[in-house]
């Protein structure tokens, strides 16, 4: 029985493999055939008539080939009963008959294509080029075809492999024993949130080959060929245009990860445990060689054609970090080889930890610097309490591991049970009563050992509120900072949570709410007669007491885990990281007055109208030119701050002047670039002045902001020759900056001066503010100078 069933097997095989020969033969027939026709008859013919002759060729040809090839397509279906289960996806026409279509007309413009102009300009070089770029897009759009449909349709398998799941199916409902795995069938596209639901790197590895293809096909076609002019400049031009973009292609995505993968993609199987055992000998044991290691290894557990599996890595590392930080058994793990360092394991060797911002594509919830960085300026603001960044992002590194949700979204918790059996107490009821099956989540003494960690804490915490909902919140520590629900009681009564359930919700939402949360809870824990704030803010002048911040935040376990010392540890090492990366100075954006709003301009005394009823604001012109700057400096990568690019409103002088101390209090780095025009008088109409030029100022004296202005002097001079520049001149003869008693350049604490971009009631300099090409060349000439100081000058 076996070896018939192996000849029929054999049979199709042979006749699949004759269908396809015949298939290639026809449509190479079809096309040489073509390509006969049109050399033999296109020539005789009148010129009007040739692409007419040509198009009907071509599309005849096309024709035929699509016949043919969807004849070919159509799976055959041996078995036409009723009971017969082998089927074709709805799909499946769609995605591979159009596609072969398309992918044949391409790939025949291509050869009739390199045909012709072989023909016509007789250039090898050319229909080469034209044949391979036309080729390859016919390939690449047959491939991404497939592979769309193969992962987004079939879920990673074949239709056969679908029709095998199917008869199996069928089988099992007839009544037949059926092997369980035969019914297995995938639930998801593994790859489901990868661009087009494709494998990782599949587009860009698409991409960066159509690009290769693009500039060796441009390449091939500039050789024997003699470009002049303009056609000369096209062609480096598009030549550059590919190179660039593969070189960028290949330094931004690819990188050595390859190489990595390779160097670390087979463990030694003569690796000895510290019991002299075999690595792959501890794994049968059930030893977790990983546990505190860090996951740099995916778990053979997993499926490593899941994506998800890279961010489970993530997660295991950081439960892992969390469980040896309360000292309680570490996740299981599977992993072949550890070859990170864990969290504490980088404390205890003095080497810090590195903060890590994790972007959570799923959810956004991740806090960022920025996030942190505005909290603490309106903590300085409204509470005159001033905490650093890197204060901030040591408690965050040691209390969670930088993370605050796991990877279902849900926030990070720790339920305790000694705190449940007291909530259920202080809501009247008898929690000896209710230990009762529930061990391990009501008990009157704390413990460890009934920690779950990661996402099956949640199990405990559900069990709890079958038992009381309220009690169970109060009794879990939640998100980025694990503070417990029981602080709405008291430490965090005041974020106005309306009940419980707000407040879990929130948890969920984003680690903002955690940040917040824990900013409220150390401004209202006291120990010792002051707030736990006060340990670590800035009153101290960097002399922070870790050791009573540890306590009154980790209670008198604190000691134990050496809860101190970790968090003056990894201070430590984010404060040198700070310093290390400021080594040049970072510009405030300040515009000078209001713009439009609701259609009206909000300063009215900083306008003019000439008589032929050109009108020029300079608020309007100041925002402009500010908001290219913006542009310009994001595009070339270099940080910036800014005041009032994102509101129209006539922000009052002091408020300015205080959010740029507040920048320059948590930035010490940064300096105020202040963005104005000019004006003779305070006319507001005429028939315009006669003042003119460009001016620098900076605060009387010899200060940082002198250097900063006479970088800022040198490029105005530089380009804009056929302007005014204003200075002082000297008794020696020598120029100088203006120096003025402007507020903005006296009340700030930062480095500042102040640029007035010509005068808007000079009329051809209004033209020019006005003009689109003068405001760009300003925020030019400004990104200059923000470019060199942030490069040059030290903070």
């Amino acid at each position: 029985m076996k070896e018939k069933e192996q000849k029929e097997i054999d049979k199709k095989k042979v006749e699949q493999d004759k269908t396809r020969r015949y298939l290639i033969f026809n449509i190479g027939a079809i096309v040489i055939i073509a390509l006969v026709m049109a050399a033999l008859i296109i020539p005789s013919l009148e010129e009007a008539n040739q692409r007419f002759t040509l198009g009907f060729i071509a599309v005849l040809a096309l024709g035929i080939i699509y016949r043919v090839t969807a004849k070919y397509m159509k799976p055959v279906v041996e078995n036409k009963e009723e009971d017969s289960v082998e089927q074709e996806n709805p799909y499946h026409g769609f995605f591979f008959r159009g596609t072969v279509v398309l992918t044949m007309i391409l790939i025949l413009m291509g050869i009739f294509g390199g045909f012709f102009v072989y023909v016509e300009h007789n250039n090898l070089f050319q229909a080469i080029g034209l044949m391979t770029a036309l080729i390859w897009i016919g390939a690449f759009l047959m491939y991404f075809m497939w592979s769309v449909y193969h992962y987004n349709i079939n879920y990673g398998i074949t239709d056969k492999d679908w029709n095998k799941i199917f008869e199996a199916e069928k089988r099992h409902q007839q009544g037949f024993p059926v092997n369980p795995s035969e019914l297995e069938a995938p639930k998801y596209n593994p790859y489901r949130s990868q661009t087009f639901g494709l494998p990782p790197g599949t587009v860009r590895g698409m991409i960066a080959f159509t690009l290769l293809i693009g500039g060796m096909s441009l390449l091939v076609v500039s050789f024997g060929t003699e470009y002049t002019g303009a056609e000369l400049a096209l062609v480096r031009q598009q030549f550059e245009f590919f190179e660039t973009a593969f070189l960028m292609m290949i330094a931004f995505y690819f990188g050595d990860k390859s190489l990595k993968y390779l160097q670390k993609r087979w463990s030694d199987p003569n690796k000895r445990g510290k019991d002299g055992s075999s690595l792959s000998s501890s794994l049968k044991k059930g030893e977790d060689p990983s546990a505190g290691k860090g996951a740099s290894s995916p778990p053979e557990s997993t499926d490593p054609k899941d994506q998800v599996h890279y961010e489970d890595q993530e997660h295991l590392e950081e439960d892992t970090e969390f469980a040896q930080k309360n000292d309680i058994s570490p996740p299981s793990s599977t992993q072949k080889e550890p070859t990170s360092i864990s969290l504490m394991e980088e404390l205890q060797l003095g080497k810090g930890v590195e903060y890590v911002q994790i972007l959570d594509n799923l959810h956004h919830k991740v806090l960022s610097d920025e996030d942190i960085k505005m909290a603490l300026e309106k903590l300085k603001s409204e509470d005159k309490i001033e905490l650093s960044l890197p204060v901030v992002q040591a408690i965050i590194a040691v209390e969670s591991s930088g993370r605050g949700h796991l990877q279902d979204g849900k926030a990070k918790i720790l339920f305790e049970g000694h705190k449940f059996w007291y909530w259920l107490e202080k809501f009247g009821k008898n929690p000896e009563e209710l230990q009762k099956g529930n061990d391990n989540i009501v008990y009157k003494k704390w413990t460890r050992k009934h920690y779950l960690i990661g996402s099956k804490e949640y199990k405990r915490l559900d069990a709890a509120k079958k038992i009381d909902e309220k009690a169970a919140i109060y009794s879990a520590s939640w998100g980025l900072f694990q503070i417990l629900g029981e602080n709405l009681e008291h430490h965090i009564k005041g974020r106005d949570y309306l009940d419980v359930h707000e407040f879990e919700e929130k948890q969920h939402e984003t680690e903002n709410y955690h940040f917040l949360d824990f900013l409220a809870f150390i401004k209202t824990k006291i120990l010792r007669g002051k707030a736990l704030i006060h340990y670590i803010s800035e009153e101290t002048n960097g002399n922070y007491d870790w050791e009573s911040f540890a306590y009154g935040y980790n209670g008198s376990g604190y000691k134990v885990n050496q809860y101190d010392q970790k968090l003056k540890a990894a201070y430590n090492k984010f404060k040198t990281k700070v310093d290390q990366s400021s080594t040049g100075l970072i510009p405030i954006i300040d515009t000078g007055h209001g713009g439009m709003v609701e259609g009206q301009y909000v300063t009215t005394g900083r306008q003019y109208r000439f008589s032929d009823d050109t009108v020029i604001y300079e608020g309007v012109i100041n925002r402009l030119i500010g908001k290219l700057l913006a542009k310009k400096l994001e595009k070339a990568g270099i940080p910036f701050f800014h005041i009032t690019l994102e509101t129209e409103a006539d922000i009052d002088l002091m408020e300015r002047v205080q959010q740029a101390n507040t920048i320059y209090q948590v930035n010490p780095s940064s300096y105020l670039l202040s963005i104005h025009s000019n004006a003779t008088s305070d006319n507001t109409k005429g028939k315009g002045n006669t003042a003119k030029g460009f001016e620098v100022y900076t605060s009387v004296g010899q200060t940082k902001s002198d250097e900063l202005a006479t970088i800022a002097s040198k490029w105005y001079k530089k380009l804009f020759p056929e302007f005014v520049f204003r200075e002082n001149k000297t008794d020696a003869g020598e120029f100088e900056n203006k120096e003025a008693a402007y507020t903005v350049l006296t009340k700030t604490k930062c480095p500042a001066f102040l640029v007035r971009n010509l005068f808007y009631d000079n009329k051809k300099e209004a033209e020019f503010l006005l003009s689109e090409e003068g405001q760009k060349k300003i925020a030019e000439c400004l990104f200059q100078i923000v470019k060199e100081i942030h490069q040059k000058v030290k903070v």
